[in-house]
């Protein structure tokens, strides 16, 4: 690498604004260029006045004068003997020693970015690029696009993603009418903006999220105090801590106790269901729970679903009565099932152990549904500005956003940050929630899943297959707040910051029927979905693993579901 304390350093980011255009299309192209060619290059361009004369002499180039990749040298307004000059001295400096090259002096503002964290998302940045405009493109990195070119103080809303391309951090903005990435080293903090994570306004809950108080892992009877959310929820946290329960008692308004016994026939748990209809335990609500020894009583497809007025919904598996074959697709496993009866209709390797990566957020939505009041508080000590290459909604320490707002960071843009503190505030660590994690598919009866983490970017033992991941859309799906989650294309969180979201899953625009679930990716698990779609009142899951083109296949199964098989 070429270093020249005396030049100005510019990278490709930035270009200066008076040297635009075809006329700036004059360094050379190919770094192997004698001097001769150099020469000829520059007799060669007559810019108009105002428009800086330079030379690029670096390893690659790009094409255009400001638009180059990696390190730059400049030379301003320099005669061609000079200009020359200056080349043949650095072409000198480039044959210099290992040695020598590495006591020159860095370059200041090259990568300065490893010197401080990225901007906060919701805040305001502004473009410092020392007078030049900076590039904003359609997609990180220097193969993106250019959209424009932000002048010098411009500000713009910083998003919730960053990347690492081409040795440069590449943020995510919007200008108020486009949106697209620059490199952020020529972002800064706009002055007055306040700092984040102001304390939360609202007062913590008196009482923990989960059961607080003794659970009896043997058999036997425990008085809790239950942190909020629904019966399942109950029983995940009970299984989770070593009791199988058998049923819960609390008192109604008027203080008469009532009891709910679990797996019981609905007539027996009438009064139950009559004083809670809604199937909602406030938290701060003091339970007796009965715990049993014996262990899991239900399998995934025995898992009933709600029906009109809470009656359980067994419907028997449609019938294949069509001529066309599934559509051959591309992924390594694919689920597709039927929502009333849970029905495998299709499948290919479904039951195989693959990474699901983001699918895991399935599985943390079911249980912060289950086990958290939506309107707690959570303060957070996640900093999404150290994940990056992760996507995020984009919550530093301090933050604080109510469990509603942090579902659709979770489920829309996949934040890695938020699996981490829903987790952290619903169980007391990652460890803990990852348990109950692994209780929840343990109670559906799923037999090919082991979670690690709660965001789905764990190693090797971090596995679940397409049917298990079928089966827990298929039970994430029946409960309201989840669904009206996954079925959202954008959503704005009004908590210690306005942080806008959109959702991955593309198929909510382009498929009419489409109404969930996730999508995921990474580089073990490869492109990887879980889709909800509704036909004439029925509903199918596609989900597909390791599948380079899942939206196309997605569709695809869909269309041959809903057109091949008849519901009795």
């Amino acid at each position: 690498m070429v270093h020249a304390p005396m030049v100005a350093p510019r990278t490709h980011e930035r270009r200066a604004s008076g040297c635009r255009g075809a006329a700036c299309r004059h360094a050379p192209r190919n770094p192997q260029q004698s001097l001769d060619e150099i020469a000829t290059e520059l007799r060669k361009t007559r810019r108009p006045a105002g428009c800086g004369r330079c030379i690029a002499i670096q390893a690659e180039y790009s094409g255009t004068c400001g638009e180059k990749l990696g390190r730059t040298l400049t030379v301003p307004r320099l005669g061609l003997l000079a200009g020359l000059f200056l080349a043949l001295a650095l072409l000198g400096s480039a044959l210099t020693s290992d040695a020598a090259q590495a006591a020159a002096p860095e370059l200041p503002d090259v990568e300065n970015f490893a010197g401080r964290d990225p901007l906060v998302p919701g805040s305001t940045g502004i473009v410092r690029a020392e007078g030049d405009c900076l590039n904003l493109r359609e997609s990180p990195g220097l193969g993106g696009r250019p959209a424009t070119c932000l002048r010098e103080g411009t500000t713009v809303t910083i998003l919730p993603s960053v990347v690492t391309i081409d040795s440069l951090r590449w943020q995510m903005v919007n200008t108020g009418q486009l949106t697209g990435w620059v490199a952020d080293q020529y972002l800064q903090a706009h002055v007055g903006v306040p700092s984040a994570g102001p304390a939360c306004a609202a007062k913590p809950a008196a009482y923990k999220p989960g059961l607080t108080g003794f659970v009896p892992t043997n058999g036997g009877i425990g008085m809790v105090v239950w942190g909020g959310g629904t019966l399942s929820g109950v029983e995940n946290a009970a299984l989770s801590r070593g009791c199988t329960p058998k049923a819960v008692w609390t008192s109604r308004a008027d203080g008469e106790l009532i009891g709910y016994l679990y797996g019981a026939p609905d007539f027996v748990n009438s009064a139950w269901k009559t004083a809670m209809p809604d199937g909602w335990l406030s938290g701060g609500r003091v339970i007796l729970i009965v715990c049993e020894d014996a262990a899991g009583r239900t399998t995934a497809a025995s898992i009933t679903l709600p029906g009109p007025g809470g009656i359980p919904a067994k419907a028997p598996a449609p019938v294949f009565t069509g001529r066309a074959q599934a559509p051959t697709v591309t992924a390594k496993a694919v689920a597709v099932v039927d929502e009333a009866s849970g029905a495998l209709i299709y499948q290919k390797g479904a039951h195989d152990r693959l990474a699901p990566a983001s699918l895991t957020k399935i599985a943390t939505a079911i249980l912060a549904v289950e086990g958290i009041e939506p309107t707690s508080v959570v303060t957070t000590d996640v900093d999404s500005r150290t994940m990056v290459d992760s996507s995020v909604m984009g919550l530093i320490p301090g933050d604080c956003f109510a469990t509603s707002d942090l579902l659709y960071g979770l489920m829309l843009p996949s934040g890695n940050d938020v699996a981490l503190a829903l987790a952290r505030y619903q169980a007391g660590s990652d460890a803990a929630f990852v348990q109950g994690m692994n209780t929840l598919v343990k109670r559906l009866g799923l037999q090919n899943t082991t979670f690690t983490d709660p965001h789905g970017l764990g190693g090797e033992l971090h596995k679940s297959s397409a049917y298990d991941i079928a089966m827990l859309s298929r039970y994430g799906m029946s409960l309201p707040r989840f669904r009206d989650v996954v079925k959202t294309g954008s959503y704005t969180a009004k908590g210690a910051r306005a942080l806008t979201m959109y959702n991955t899953n593309s198929l909510l625009s382009s498929y009419p029927s489409a109404d969930g679930v996730k999508t995921g990716f990474t580089d073990d698990a490869g492109r990887t979905i879980s889709v909800s779609a509704v036909k004439n009142g029925r509903r199918v899951f596609v989900v597909l693993l390791n599948d380079l083109y899942r939206e196309a296949d997605s569709k695809a199964l869909l269309d041959w579901a809903f057109a091949n098989h008849t519901w009795p």
